[in-house]
């Protein structure tokens, strides 16, 4: 079996700003998942913790996707721009999820 390699070293996270560069990183993952370079994980802790004074409760704000690296173990936070509010790309080179405020 021969292990391919990844470039995980060689990236780092974005903000997204336009439309275009939003299809350009989502096709990026999904290609990397087809190739078996990454696998798409369940996203199971929020990016954003906070309170409502409207609503009078505690909102979290998940992330779209996960994405992790099968070679190096990189974990990538991915969450869909809903334009006009721009989205992003975290990079977690240790594979484990930090909570950090945007």
């Amino acid at each position: 079996m021969i292990q391919i390699k990844c470039d995980c070293n060689e990236r780092y996270g974005i903000e997204i700003n336009t439309y275009k560069l939003f299809e350009e990183i989502k096709s990026f993952f999904e290609e990397q998942v087809k190739n078996e370079i990454f696998k798409d994980i369940p996203v199971t802790e929020p990016f954003y913790v906070g309170y409502s004074e409207v609503k009078k409760e505690n909102i979290k704000w998940y992330a779209t996707k996960w994405y992790k690296c099968n070679s190096c173990g990189c974990l990538w936070e991915f969450n869909y721009a809903d334009f006009p509010a721009k989205g992003f790309v975290k990079k977690y080179e240790n594979g484990k999820y930090t909570l950090e405020s945007l």
